[in-house]
């Protein structure tokens, strides 16, 4: 202060005006406060609207245990500006253990003017201001993260004068109502995502005027209308997802539905929408970039279908999903190299398996080149012909879940073939099954139920974890060595005769569906099987008896039939030690029996017991 009044006299000394010199003097004045602000570390204004945060809070967890001392820079979750020592980050996502309600959070952090990044994702927020009069950081804030809370609110009115955000994330926040036009006054996002809220209505035409956004996330919403009044113009999107809404309307194969203007797609999610599309061979042709596209739908009134373009080999895709529509025809007769994961199961797709030809015509080695990276294969619930090639199980070496369920596969199942999932059930597979499976140790869902094996399981199957066998009762009889079995569905087959013993000594068998065969006899009841008390898991076989289900056996068969039909069951060395034990318990009561009953047999015996003690006693002492 000594020195600006130095200066001051000296420039009055000068001639210089005093409405200039009393100007200057403000501003050094200014720049002195300034100076001494900043000299604990942060301005204190700011400091205070932190401790105002943090006391509306209770923190039990002590999250917010550094918030203490003068200098507000070197706390938990603040970053200041090392030039200004303005807070410019906030980031306190993921400190949902803050306990009570956040009072009046926002005024809080509205007086942080040079605030850049405020991220209070999984917070634990209930409440934001539907509006305000002023927010001090429309010119500075670039990021804003509020997903995950509850605010049971409107899209509030004052994001949309924050015209310097380039990433918005409101995901799971609890927003309801409509996405206002004054979205599109947002010109600088590139990132977006208000997906799984209860936004409504349809997308406003203003979403054009957001043509830096390379990423749009809006799924699990109620959002209608139809794509193409404003996805076209969106040039520079990468990531679009719009998952389970309720966009609507028709895109024919001439139309936007291949998406000319987005060239630059990675990632497509469309799925879960009843859109109707018409697929045609230009399908994805300027998708060159795609890795990601998910078009699947579980509801009846889809309307997604066509053929399937000739050839995909064009794209990056690493993962394809389209089960669950209408599409037909044969399938692609070339995949991507980088394709991971592919599901077109539940459509109607028919040709020959396999179906994609290598360069020379042999087409057995081409499926297993071009389905070489696959670690995901979902082709159940086609129309699907042909027979499984050999070479399949060699090439795919990474693959975990294989399913050709409920097609028309015929011959044998190539014993190269053993994966971590193997789902082959409701086919016309025939043969005896290979009992070069038990070599594989991961192997753990097998399901090979309605088809027409015959032979017996092989028993050195017995480390997998087994599901949905379709046999005969020969085969039944051999599941004794699968002691690792955990789960056993042998329902809707043609099984007869009774259940084996062998089955109560599976100690791992957590699951067991007998039902709608041709079961006899008296129900095992014994060991492990004892734990199975619902009867529905043996309904259907009219001939077996005994609980849990409620047909007496006794009913039709004498005790000693009975008897005789366990005497078959039960082993002979069994049969020994029963005997033994119960001689030895007749014997014991009828002698106990006889001296409770005669006073002078009773005296005897205890009489000479005594005297045997006596003679011991003194024979002892003689001796030692």
């Amino acid at each position: 202060m000594n020195m600006v009044c130095h200066w001051f006299i000296k420039l009055r000394a000068m001639g210089f005006p005093l409405r200039f010199l009393s100007s200057l003097s403000l501003c050094l004045l200014a720049l002195l406060l300034h100076r001494a602000t900043v000299t604990s570390g942060c301005f204190s204004l700011e400091r205070e609207a932190l401790l105002d945060f943090k006391a509306g809070i209770h923190d039990t967890h002590n999250r917010l245990s550094s918030w203490v001392g003068q200098d507000c820079c070197a706390w938990a979750g603040v970053i200041c500006r090392a030039t200004t020592g303005h807070v410019v980050k906030l980031d306190l996502r993921n400190t949902n253990t803050l306990d009570g309600a956040i009072r009046d959070w926002f005024s809080s952090v509205n007086m942080l003017p040079s605030l850049q990044v405020l991220n209070m994702s999984y917070v634990g927020l209930d409440t934001i201001p539907a509006s305000v009069v002023h927010v001090n950081f429309t010119s500075s804030l670039t990021v804003l993260d509020l997903s995950t809370n509850n605010f049971d609110s409107t899209l509030p009115k004052w994001l949309w004068n924050i015209t310097s955000l380039t990433h918005l994330d409101l995901y799971y926040s609890g927003f309801h109502g409509v996405i206002p036009d004054a979205i599109g006054d947002l010109g600088s996002l590139t990132f977006l995502d208000l997906g799984v809220n209860q936004l409504e209505g349809t997308v406003p035409r203003s979403m054009v005027d957001l043509r830096r956004l390379k990423e749009l996330h809006m799924p699990g919403n109620q959002l209608i209308g139809n794509l193409s009044d404003w996805l076209e113009q969106m040039t520079d999107l990468i990531i679009l997802d719009l998952h389970y809404n309720l966009f609507n309307g028709s895109m024919p194969s001439s139309s936007v539905v291949h998406f000319e203007n987005l060239t630059r797609l990675q990632v497509l999610d469309l799925s879960d929408n009843p859109i109707t599309i018409s697929i045609g061979q230009k399908w994805l042709q300027f998708q060159t970039q795609i890795q990601v596209l998910s078009m699947d739908y579980y509801l009846s009134n889809n309307q997604i279908g066509g053929k399937l373009p000739s050839s995909l080999n064009f794209t990056k895709l690493e993962m394809l999903y389209l089960y669950s529509n209408r599409f037909e025809g044969p399938l692609p007769m070339m995949l991507p190299s980088t394709l991971d994961a592919l599901d077109l199961s539940n459509n109607s797709l028919t040709g020959q398996l396999p179906i994609w030809p290598h360069l020379d015509g042999d087409l057995c080695s081409s499926i297993c080149q071009w389905t070489g990276g696959l670690v995901y294969l979902d082709l159940s619930s086609n129309k699907l012909l042909g027979e499984i090639p050999y070479c399949l199980g060699e090439s795919l070496r990474n693959i975990y879940f294989l399913n050709l369920d409920n097609n028309h596969i015929s011959g044998e199942i190539p014993h190269t073939i053993g994966f971590l999932m193997l789902r082959l059930r409701s086919n016309m597979f025939s043969g005896v099954v290979p009992w070069q499976l038990a070599r594989f140790e991961k192997l753990q869902i097998l399901d090979l139920a309605n088809n027409n094996f015959s032979g017996s399981i092989p028993q050195n199957i017995g480390n997998l974890n087994l599901y949905y066998l379709q046999c005969s009762i020969s085969l039944m009889k051999k599941i004794e060595g699968m002691k690792s079995l955990e789960s056993l569905d042998l329902s809707i087959n043609d099984l007869s005769g009774s259940i084996p013993e062998s089955l109560s000594i599976l100690y791992s068998l957590s699951y067991l569906n007998l039902s709608y065969n041709n079961l006899s006899g008296m129900i095992t009841f014994g060991h492990q099987l004892q734990t199975f008390i619902d009867p529905s898991i043996y309904m259907g076989n009219a001939d077996l008896c005994g609980p849990p289900i409620f047909k007496s056996c006794f009913n039709n068969k004498t005790i000693q039939n009975i008897i005789q039909e366990y005497k078959k069951e039960i082993p002979e060395w069994l049969w020994f030690y029963i005997s033994m034990v119960l001689g030895y318990v007749m014997g014991f009561w009828t002698f106990c029996g006889i001296l409770f009953l005669k006073d002078t047999w009773r005296h005897v015996y205890f009489h000479m017991i005594d005297d045997m003690y006596d003679r011991l006693w003194v024979q002892w002492h003689l001796i030692f």
